[in-house]
Parts: C-alpha cells; sequence; structure tokens
C-alpha cells in the first residue's frame, strides 16, 4: 500500500477510541443507570483489564508486528486457535456492526420518525451498510478521517458533561443513585462490569490494521494506549456525572442521555444537535468496524482459512470483494431483523443476544493474545510487566464470560467447538 493512503498516530489514535467511543458512549449512561453510581467501581476494574489488554497488544504490534492482530498471535500458538479466532473475530464483527447501525438509525428518527416504524428503519440501516461499504473502498484515510470527526463531534457533548456537568451535580441524588439494582452490592459491580468491559470492545482496532498505518512498529503501541486512556477518563468523568444529576428512573428511561444533559446545560435547542452529532458518531464508527472487518477477512483468507476472495486487495491494500460479501450477509441478516420486526416478533430480543454472543466471541481472540505475549516474551523477571499485563488480560476476559447470560455462554462455547470440527474438516482435505 502507498504511504500516502496510510493512516498516522492521531488517525490512528482516533480509530481505537473511536471504535471504543463512537457508539459505546451513546447508550451507557442509560444502561448503567438500571446499576447505579456503584458502577464506578466496575469502571475501576474494567480500566484496569483494558489498559492490560492494550499494553499486550501494544507489546506484540512492536516486538511482533502482524496484519490481523488477534488472528495472527492465536495462529502462532496453535495453527487451530489462528483458524477458530479468525471465523469467530469476522463473524462477530460484521454481526455487531448492525448494533452500531440501527444505534445510528434510532438517533436519526429525532429527525426523521418514520423511522421509529421496523420497515423504514430496516431500510434505512441496509443503506447506511451500504454507504460505508463504498467509503470503505476509498481507503482507509477517508474512514479514518471520518472516524476522527465523529469522535470529536460526540466528544463534545460527552465533556462538556464531564466538565461543565458538575455544576448541576447534587450529592443527595447521587446517593440516591448509588445502587439502583435491587441486589447487593458486590452483585451490582458483577453486574456493571460486563456492562463496563463491553464498552471497551475495540481495544485491539490499531493492531488488526497494521498493514493500513505508517510506521506500525510506533505508532500502533502508541494509538492503543493513549485511545485507551481517553476513552477509560471519558467513561468515568461523563456517567458518574450524570449520576448525580437525574434520578437512574429518567435516566434508564432515555434513549439519549447526552441529549438530556446538553439541555440542561444549554437549553432545549442543544438536544436535536446533540442527537445529530451522536447518530454521525454512530455512523462513522460503523465505518471504522468494517474496515477492521475487511482486513480481519484478508488474514483469515492469506492464512488458508477463508475463501481466497477475502484476501484479495487492490493496489492500495483494499479488500473490496471482502467488504462486499460483508455488507451482503449484513443486509440478508438485516432483512431477516426488519421482518420479524414487522411480523410482531421479539427481534429486538434475538439481536441482543446475538450481539451478546459476538462480543462475547471476541473474548477468546483477546485471551489468546496475552497467551501469545507469555509465549513470545517468556516468565521472567525481565518481562515481569509483560506477563502481569497478560495475566490480568486474561482474567478480564474471564469476567466477561462470569458475568453473561446461560444462553449466552452455551452461544458462545457451542459455535466454538463447532468451528474446530470444521478445522478437523480442513486438515482432512489437506492430508488427502
Amino acid at each position: 500500500m502507498s504511504s500516502a493512503k496510510k493512516i498516522g498516530l492521531f488517525a490512528c489514535t482516533g480509530v481505537v477510541a473511536g471504535n471504543m467511543m463512537g457508539s459505546g458512549i451513546a447508550l451507557l449512561p442509560a444502561n448503567l443507570a438500571s446499576i447505579g453510581g456503584i458502577a464506578i467501581w466496575g469502571w475501576v476494574i474494567s480500566i484496569i483489564g483494558a489498559m492490560s489488554l492494550a499494553y499486550v497488544y501494544a507489546r506484540l504490534a512492536t516486538k511482533n508486528p502482524q496484519q490481523g492482530g488477534p488472528i495472527a498471535y492465536a495462529g502462532e500458538i496453535s495453527p487451530a486457535f489462528g483458524f477458530q479466532t479468525g471465523v469467530l473475530y469476522y463473524h462477530a464483527n460484521w454481526i455487531g456492526n448492525l448494533a452500531i447501525g440501527i444505534t445510528a438509525v434510532s438517533y436519526l428518527s429525532t429527525f426523521f420518525p418514520i423511522l421509529n416504524n421496523p420497515v423504514p428503519a430496516g431500510i434505512a440501516c441496509i443503506a447506511i451498510v451500504w454507504i460505508f461499504t463504498f467509503v470503505n473502498m476509498l481507503g482507509g484515510t477517508w474512514v479514518s478521517r471520518l472516524t476522527t470527526i465523529g469522535l470529536v463531534l460526540v466528544l463534545i457533548p460527552v465533556v462538556m458533561t464531564a466538565v461543565v456537568g458538575w455544576h448541576w451535580f447534587d450529592v443527595a441524588t447521587y446517593q440516591a443513585n448509588w445502587n439502583t439494582s435491587s441486589t447487593t452490592d458486590s452483585h451490582a459491580v458483577i453486574k456493571s462490569i460486563l456492562l463496563c468491559l463491553w464498552a471497551f470492545v475495540g481495544v485491539e482496532s490499531a493492531a488488526v490494521s497494521t498493514g493500513m498505518v505508517k510506521n506500525p512498529k510506533r505508532t500502533v503501541p502508541l494509538a492503543t494506549m493513549l485511545g485507551t486512556a481517553m476513552a477509560g477518563i471519558v467513561y468515568i468523568a461523563a456517567t458518574q456525572v450524570i449520576a448525580g444529576m437525574y434520578p437512574a428512573s429518567q435516566m434508564a428511561a432515555s434513549g439519549a442521555p447526552f441529549a438530556i444533559s446538553a439541555s440542561t446545560i444549554l437549553g432545549g435547542w442543544a438536544a436535536p444537535m446533540v442527537s445529530a452529532f451522536t447518530a454521525f458518531a454512530c455512523l462513522t464508527s460503523l465505518g471504522s468496524w468494517m474496515m477492521l472487518v475487511g482486513q480481519a477477512g484478508v488474514r483469515a483468507a492469506n492464512d488458508g482459512n477463508f475463501p481466497k476472495v477475502y484476501g484479495e486487495v487492490d493496489s492500495n491494500g483494499i479488500p473490496k470483494k471482502g467488504l462486499l460479501l460483508a455488507a451482503v450477509k449484513m443486509t440478508a441478516l438485516m432483512v431477516l431483523i426488519t421482518l420479524m420486526n414487522s411480523a410482531g416478533g421479539k427481534a429486538s430480543d434475538l439481536f441482543g443476544e446475538l450481539t451478546g454472543i459476538a462480543v462475547l466471541l471476541t473474548m477468546l481472540p483477546y485471551f489468546y493474545s496475552c497467551v501469545d505475549l507469555i509465549r513470545f516474551e517468556g516468565i521472567n523477571i525481565r518481562n515481569f510487566v509483560s506477563l502481569i499485563c497478560s495475566v490480568l488480560g486474561c482474567v478480564f476476559c474471564f469476567i466477561a464470560l462470569m458475568g453473561a447470560s446461560s444462553f449466552e455462554l452455551a452461544g458462545t462455547f457451542i459455535v466454538s467447538l463447532i468451528i474446530l470440527m470444521f478445522y478437523g474438516r480442513k486438515m482432512h482435505q489437506r492430508q488427502n
């Protein structure tokens, strides 16, 4: 790929932070309102885990840079794990991308009420998928620019809330909102950890896109650490101040928490603007995640785990055919969800379960990456920091699995085993 098409430190940091915050921050205060301010302990634990994973990917990118990130690192432990991770990571991400598209459409419904209906909303989501598929075909530079712009726009109301919102912070309200989960404090913290962990999915973004980054040995580690730290600071500040501004019931029922805080701080005119900013951030985050899906497909194809068409790239390193295939699959799933919605089925429940499994499937790739760093650097005093961060990263993954429902855990386990069955079939074909 020509250097003109590659992205630098600022843009790469924007991709990492944007992938985590672009859509995750949009509804986070509303999600955490059902738990309460006690979620701050979940944040502390999650940030320790996320920074540990960030260090793991930064270290691997410096010492052992590989295009495809988690897929490549799992393959270094065992070809079977590489195959499993390639399939898990690829499909988890394109399925999860639809959640981002749906979130964007829900914010756009503020301006276009017709999008509250399932069929128009489904059509809009499909249109968004194809628009950003073609944007990705223009190259990583365009995607990173849009993601960085989206990050800046969404940070305006978020940072404003985190900084200025303390003027409206009420200690009594915060105390009343401390634990709204109707469970013990320990259970509330465990429950909050899962939500907080999900907010950091994307920590590997720069490592996956190594092939599209200028000077990856320097840029990827810095972007990974800076992007993760930026997300963590913003998450804690914004969610905690909102916990002291409004009753938990009001925030839990809100579909646009930062639009509400902006209205309090600036006036009612700010709500539509914030909704527009948030919708744009979700859209650009979708574009960035689609770039990662394309790169993950390239790596899997190069390893012989996906059909060769996924690995075909143009002169700029863009997997156009792979992007088109991902868009086709996203379209098919969106059509299914739309039909279920229009028929009165609980598509939201189905999609929530699908995305829950999709996120949990990323925990195995994260775990394998931590194990690969231990394999690469060994267990000794000289690499003590790497060892500690790898172990903490593994614990991070275990906690995510502990917080999942029985259905999601069963789905994750079954899918992981089925993929290994296909790997056995593949090895048999090679031997014969």
